[in-house]
């Protein structure tokens, strides 16, 4: 239970609060040109929460190697990114934005870069010491 609560919790419950933050009627950030605030957040919230999923995931397939759960980790960042775009078309006074899903994946891929860069120095020093 204490792996569930340090590993997946963590994740789920952020995965619940952009759900809820998607359903709020008509929440739309002001636009300051390319570089909106909106924007920003978006890449900000799903390098966060790339970070959660690849905990969580590294947990669930401990046994397999760190580049799977990388890919695994991306697969759902994507899906998880375009179904809540996608959801957002159903809420009054929001709209869908392929921009958004881009920063998202944007966000969470530079975040599954690093900890695959991570994953692969901290190899190549172990093979070099054996």
């Amino acid at each position: 239970m204490k792996t569930f609560f340090f590993y997946h919790f963590p994740a789920i419950i952020y995965a619940l609060a952009i759900f809820l933050l998607s359903s709020i009627p008509g929440m739309n950030m002001p636009e300051y040109g390319f570089l909106m605030a909106d924007k920003l957040l978006h890449f900000l919230e799903y390098a966060l929460f790339a970070i959660l999923i690849f905990r969580s995931f590294s947990q669930l397939f401990h046994n397999q190697k760190p580049h799977y759960v990388i890919i695994i980790s991306s697969f759902f960042l994507i899906l998880f990114a375009l179904l809540d775009e996608y959801y957002q078309i159903y809420i009054p006074g929001r709209q869908s934005d392929v921009a958004d899903v881009i920063l998202d994946v944007l966000g969470a891929s530079l975040i599954l870069f690093l900890l695959w860069m991570g994953q692969y120095r901290k190899n190549q020093k172990g093979s070099e010491t054996a």
